[in-house]
């Protein structure tokens, strides 16, 4: 008996309809799942992935707010004019210290950006558009395992673009993070 309920329910769009328009609406199977229907699940599915993969970085683009590879003159215009130049005794380079990060300059382009402990925790610390925290170590879920794993810190790489975490050897808390092209290291 239950199965002709079931079989009575799903054929009675079939004989509900009485003229052609009113069948329009129905499908070639005759359960009405056009394709709006079914492009609404595939959205709303695709959505919920989304959602997940939001939380990985897959490129790295900015520190702090300044991107990799700006020139000087885009540097001062996004952050201003700095507290202090001078020379980066690392690199060929100048650094450019702000409040709340610095950036190595090379031939006029930002070849690196860096923040200590004490200006993430002053100011912040965003890497692209999100934010992040080395201290309470978040980020597994938005970069993965490290890259390379040497002795004073974590290396994330993104192409030729990487991110290091500087990390005390005594204590392991972390002492600063950089953003460099791994051909300027």
């Amino acid at each position: 008996m239950n199965v002709w309920i079931l079989l009575f329910g799903l054929l009675s769009p079939l004989f509900a309809a009485d003229s052609p328009a009113q069948n329009a609406s129905l499908n070639a199977d005759g359960f009405g799942f056009g394709p709006q229907t079914v492009l609404a699940a595939q959205n709303a599915a695709g959505e919920t992935e989304n959602k997940t993969e939001d939380k990985f970085i897959r490129s790295f683009e900015s520190l702090a707010g300044v991107s990799l590879y700006s020139s000087e003159e885009e540097l001062v215009e996004r952050k201003g004019e700095p507290l202090e130049v001078v020379p980066d005794p690392w690199q060929n380079s100048l650094e450019y210290r702000y409040a709340d990060m610095s950036a190595g300059v090379s031939d006029g382009v930002v070849v690196y950006v860096h923040v200590s402990p004490q200006q993430a925790r002053n100011y912040g610390l965003q890497l692209n558009t999100v934010k992040i925290d080395p201290v309470h170590d978040t980020l597994q879920e938005t970069l993965g395992s490290p890259d390379f794993v040497a002795e004073d810190g974590d290396v994330y790489m993104r192409g030729s673009t990487a991110l290091k975490i500087y990390r005390s050897q005594e204590t392991g808390e972390w002492d600063g993070i950089d953003l460099f092209d791994d051909y300027s290291s």
